[in-house]
């Protein structure tokens, strides 16, 4: 942990982040945290602001020969292979652990999102089942293994004729 008094750059390869941190931050809390991927992670990091000294941002390209982002995607890789997940605290400190959305920031398409993801979705076991053997036949055929979240993304690819996206759905779940 860095101490409060000392400046502090933090370099990634993710835009994402850096955006996330110093654009989106204040709008993600407004909405309750509402459609935020990694929405516990920059949680934790939005207690930067307590840092005293400057903080700052600082981008570069990933797989470019960077000691510093080719150690992290090495220590990324590792942790992913790993059999047990290692405990990473995500306490918020009770300053920075908003509750809820402001109103006033909220529209109908973030609060009818907010309530698809305070549902949740039932498993079921022969969409599990065709997710795994959609999964093992890609990875038979390009060699990496791919996410849930990637598969149904490519299903529902606007480039596919909705006749053919309306059937690798159904065929998903087995209907």
């Amino acid at each position: 942990m860095t101490p409060p008094f000392q400046p502090l750059e933090i370099s990634t390869d993710l835009k994402y982040v850096i955006n996330g941190l110093t654009t989106h931050l204040g709008t993600w809390e407004n909405h309750g945290w509402i459609n935020v991927k990694n929405a516990a992670l920059f949680q934790k990091a939005a207690h930067l602001r307590t840092h005293t000294a400057p903080t700052t941002f600082k981008w570069v390209k990933g797989h470019n020969g960077n000691e510093r982002n080719e150690g992290s995607d090495r220590l990324a890789k590792e942790g992913a292979q790993k059999n047990k997940e290692d405990h990473v605290n995500l306490s918020i400190p009770i300053e920075f652990d908003v509750q809820g959305a402001k109103l006033v920031a909220l529209t109908q398409a973030i609060v009818y999102i907010g309530i698809k993801e305070s549902k949740k979705t039932p498993t079921r076991r022969t969409t599990m089942g065709n997710l795994e053997k959609a999964r093992n036949a890609i990875q038979e055929y390009t060699g990496s293994l791919e996410t849930d979240e990637l598969i149904w993304l490519s299903i529902r690819k606007q480039e596919i004729q909705t006749k053919i996206r309306q059937f690798l759905y159904k065929t998903m779940h087995g209907t």
